[in-house]
């Protein structure tokens, strides 16, 4: 095993990327208070979106993502 640079992207790196770059290029999606967590190919999201739909949305562009082997969707729905 060899030790990995830390300034070196990881296998995740792009997979994260790809989720950030759909989510907040998506017009119908306010994500500014969504987190995104990726490990193995594995995504969490976490945070609070304006409606059930985009929850839905979000998880729908996510596992779109080349890479992307599972979805956990814990997302919340605001109440404004």
């Amino acid at each position: 095993m060899s030790a990995r640079n830390e300034f070196e992207p990881g296998p995740d790196e792009p997979i994260w990327e790809e989720i950030h770059d759909r989510l907040m290029g998506h017009p119908d999606l306010e994500v500014t208070e969504v987190e995104i967590e990726v490990e193995e190919g594995r995504v969490t999201l976490v945070g609070r979106v304006g409606s059930r739909e985009s929850k839905w949305l979000a998880e729908e562009l996510t596992r779109a993502v080349p890479g992307v082997q599972d979805v956990r969707n814990r997302l919340k729905v605001a109440r404004w």
